[in-house]
């Protein structure tokens, strides 16, 4: 049985421009600045994703997205809201 914990929170996607200096250095070796690609990011629990980083949700019954694999039984979860401008976030484990 999956568990999933949500506060069903929508939070704002976020640029690159909007990372601090430290959190770009965090994804500097994936950003090419000068690239055509929109990268965008999440925070989530003191942490920052890329939105590139998930991948799609494995479950046809589920509402979320995508999920990014933290062990083989938990992950983080995205569900996009508000017309893909926010997203929700949550965890899950077996």
């Amino acid at each position: 049985m999956t568990t999933i914990i949500t506060n069903n929170q929508p939070r704002n996607l976020l640029s690159w421009e909007e990372l601090t200096t430290k959190e770009q250095q965090e994804f500097d070796h994936d950003y090419e600045p000068d690239s055509d690609d929109d990268y965008e990011f999440v925070r989530y629990k003191s942490e920052v994703y890329c939105l590139s980083d998930f991948i799609a949700y494995p479950s046809t019954n589920s509402d979320w997205d995508g999920v990014i694999q933290d062990t083989f039984f938990s992950g983080i979860l995205i569900k996009f809201v508000d017309d893909s401008e926010a997203v929700i976030m949550g965890r899950y484990y077996e």
